[in-house]
């Protein structure tokens, strides 16, 4: 047996960094989920559009699209619009980051070398935030790190709100 066989792929290598920087960007976004009590959950600050809920509804969506569906193939139903505007509990939003833990990180598990060739991949299914897409599309890898700097976009707002909550409870 030659020594090849036992070397990983690139993109098992990239997978397995890329699912460590995942877990621990939805790790710091729950922390703070939890720790906000029940009513700041769906309490949205004056100076901002959303609540914490909402936040953590669309960047769960978002990563269970990007980063599961386009780019790992795992089919999802979402409908982007539906993500603002709601409200729900922390038993919610645990069992939707549990099912979007485990669709990340199937995909970062079975990410493929053909996946990070420069081969653009159709984007037009959704509404990105950062950076122009040309009509031929961006990368896997553009996708996948696109939607880990919105995660962690996300966990600045939701840092912040949790500031705002805790200054306005104490007035």
């Amino acid at each position: 047996m030659s020594t090849n066989q036992h070397r990983p792929t690139i993109a098992a290598e990239i997978g397995k960094d890329l699912k460590m920087i995942m877990e621990g960007l939805l790790e710091d976004v729950f922390k703070i989920i939890r720790n906000l009590p029940p009513e700041a959950l769906n309490w949205r600050p004056e100076q901002m559009n959303n609540s914490p809920y909402v936040l953590a509804y669309h960047l769960l969506g978002s990563a269970g699209y990007w980063i599961g569906d386009v780019v790992g193939g795992i089919p999802t139903d979402r409908i982007r619009a539906n993500e603002f505007g709601v409200s729900g509990d922390h038993e919610q939003l645990e069992k939707l980051l549990a099912d979007t833990k485990e669709r990340l990180v199937k995909t970062f598990d079975n990410l493929q070398d053909s996946q990070l060739q420069p081969a653009p991949i159709d984007l037009s299914r959704g509404v990105l935030c950062w950076g122009e897409v040309p009509p031929e599309g961006r990368t896997a890898m553009w996708v996948l790190v696109h939607d880990l700097c919105h995660i962690a976009f996300t966990l600045g707002q939701l840092d912040r709100i949790h500031r705002l909550w805790e200054i306005q409870s104490k007035s």
